[in-house]
Formats: C-alpha cells, structure tokens, sequence
C-alpha cells in the first residue's frame, strides 16, 4: 500500500531514530561501506515495521467503524433493504425482517413485491420501476404490508438506485417507516368528518 511522501519521510526519520539507538559503529573504517549497507537495510526493516504498525492500527479503527455502523444499521427504528434490479431482496436489516415478520434469512433472495398486500401492488410496481430505473429519490405512501396480524402494517417507502462498488451492479436502496398509527389515526378522522357530514 503506497504511503504519502510526508508519511514516508517521518517513518524513515523514525527508523533511523530507532536504528541509531541500537547501533554503534566500532568496525574499522575499510568495512564502513558494508556497513553503512547494512545500516539502510535495517533502516528500511524498521519502517516496513513501522508500516505494518500503521496499517494494523488503521486496520484495527476500520473493524471498529464498520462494527458500529452494522450496529446502527441492525437496529435503526427503519427497515432497510438492498434490491436488485428484478426486486428480489440482496440484504435488509433487522429491523426490516420484523416488519414483514420473517427471520432474516429467509427473506433473503424473495421478491419484495410479495411482502405486499394486493391493494397496494399498483404503487409497489409503480414506485419500484420509477427507483429501478430512475436516477432520484422516490417516494410512496401508505403502502400496506400482508401480514397474518388483525392489525395490518402501513409503510412510507423512500428508494433510490446506486451502483455497488464491489460488483458494478446497479442496485436498489429502500426504506420503509412504519406509520401504521398515522394512518389509522387519519382513517378514523375520516369516518368521523364523513359520519358528521351525512348526518348534517
């Protein structure tokens, strides 16, 4: 892994540091040259250490960081999917195998549009196509998960396209929120206004 000149030249200095430490001439002069050879190997062997340090420590912080957002990212109160082109589910979080009710494995690979009710195929399809082939953010509302519950599960959906790094694929990030209270909140709202004006 190249390293920055500056980086570079402070490992150096501190190899030689560490070397002249440890070092004392007391050969004669004829074998200086061998030895001043012997000396830049050392050198050289103490900054490869000193590298190898570095990397473990960035190594050791990269482990750290990628544990902690696997952290956020398991446990966000939001369901979050990755999805390939055709629908099919490629990675979601716990959180998101809770809503639809399932251990996380065996989502894995199933098509999300499944997971859905048939009243909101139509926006499911809609909305998926508009974030498969699109370059913006899109959004739906109320989409109603299938769930064997008395109470059904109402989502907001929030996607757009990406292209993996690791595969050059393009692929679908999604979000669902459940708003399952709002929405039946705003539907007893609605029946009352309706029952009061029929009255009227």
């Amino acid at each position: 892994m190249p390293m920055e000149s500056g980086t570079q030249a402070e490992l150096r200095s501190e190899a030689r540091q560490r070397l002249a430490s440890k070092s004392h001439w007391t050969e004669p002069e004829e074998k200086m040259g061998h030895l001043r050879l012997i000396h830049e190997l050392r050198v050289h062997q103490i900054e490869l250490e000193l590298q190898n340090e570095l990397l473990s420590d960035t190594l050791s912080s990269v482990n750290a960081l990628r544990a902690k957002y696997h952290d956020l990212y398991d446990f966000a109160p939001v369901g979050y999917f990755t999805l390939d082109l055709q629908g099919n589910i490629v990675e979601l979080n716990l959180r998101a195998a809770s809503m639809l009710g399932k251990e996380r494995p065996l989502l894995i690979g199933q098509p999300l549009r499944e997971v859905f009710d048939s009243s909101s195929l139509p926006a499911v399809e809609a909305f998926l196509s508009a974030a498969e082939h699109g370059t913006q953010e899109v959004f739906a509302q109320s989409l109603q998960i299938r769930r064997s519950l008395p109470v059904p599960l109402y989502v907001n959906a929030q996607a757009h396209a990406f292209v993996d790094p690791s595969t050059g694929q393009r692929m679908v990030r999604l979000a669902l929120m459940d708003v399952t209270a709002l929405k039946m909140a705003t539907d007893d709202v609605v029946q009352v206004i309706t029952k009061n004006a029929v009255t009227d």
